[in-house]
């Protein structure tokens, strides 16, 4: 009797005007993405890959430390010990830029009389450049170093510009009437010092700039050629790119001679020199 009980009541329940419930809002119309599956091809691929290299590794490690995993071990270590003792270094380094050589350099030429007050910047170009101090020095006692500025001074000893060339031109008081670059200028086309004992002697240094210097010397204008234009009382009527083009026309000093013998030079210009001479 209660099994017909119960199953006349399962069959009421059934059969009553209730809604069935629909479950199916618990699950999305969409299909989750299926996750790959070990045995893909491509994460096949990927983790074969991934040890090929590992391997390399390996054996590239073993290789260079001549197959001892010890040997490797121990060099892989210290490359990492040295590489943080590197860092400290590098930081040290830094933090100590003026040693002490620096600082006796700084305080050897802190007294000169450069133009202007040097700064902690143009010293230490000057050390970085090793400029003497007894370069320096010299400079300073034939008060000359007062005229440059720590760049300046810089440019002449890096330009190869001698000491002895500079005690020329304050011997022959010329050093006030030419600038640093000038003297550049000279010393590297090689004016020899002799050539401009010569312009004094023949009291044309006063007459010519240093381009004009270079320009004779460079043109090959002798010391010989310039005496005999001095003796010949030409000299002060001419400029120096007049005689750069008697000489490189071949004008020879007999004819310049022979011209003041006849008392013809000091009527003619340079040019008509030079046209006298073809047509000779």
């Amino acid at each position: 009797m209660s099994r017909q009980r119960n199953k006349n009541r399962l069959t009421n329940d059934l059969d009553s005007g209730e809604e069935e419930k629909d479950f199916s809002d618990f699950y999305s119309d969409e299909v989750p993405k299926e996750k790959r599956k070990p045995s893909d091809p491509e994460d096949i691929l990927s983790r074969r890959n991934t040890w090929v290299i590992g391997i390399f590794i390996v054996v590239a490690v073993l290789w260079r430390f001549d197959w001892s995993p010890m040997k490797a071990a121990y060099g892989i270590g210290s490359s990492i010990s040295n590489l943080f003792q590197s860092s400290d270094q590098v930081t040290t380094s830094q933090s100590t830029a003026i040693n002490f050589t620096q600082l006796e350099y700084f305080d050897a030429i802190k007294d000169l009389n450069f133009d202007g007050t040097p700064t902690l910047n143009n010293t230490s170009i000057l050390y970085q450049n090793r400029v003497p101090v007894e370069y320096l020095q010299a400079l300073d006692d034939l008060d000359y170093l007062s005229d440059l500025t720590p760049n300046q001074a810089l440019a002449l000893h890096s330009s190869g510009v001698d000491i002895e060339f500079i005690e020329v031109m304050e011997e022959l008081d010329y050093l006030d009437e030419v600038s640093y670059s000038g003297i550049i200028g000279m010393s590297s086309s090689g004016v020899s010092m002799d050539y401009l004992r010569t312009l004094d002697d023949v009291d044309y240094l006063d007459e010519v700039n240093y381009s004009g210097i270079i320009g004779m010397y460079s043109t090959g204008v002798s010391e010989s050629y310039l005496r005999t234009l001095e003796d010949i009382d030409y000299l002060d009527e001419i400029s120096y790119s007049g005689i750069i083009g008697m000489y490189s026309n071949g004008v020879t000093e007999e004819f310049l001679r022979e011209l003041e013998d006849r008392d013809m030079l000091e009527d003619l210009s340079y040019s008509q020199i030079i046209q006298l001479y073809n047509q000779n």
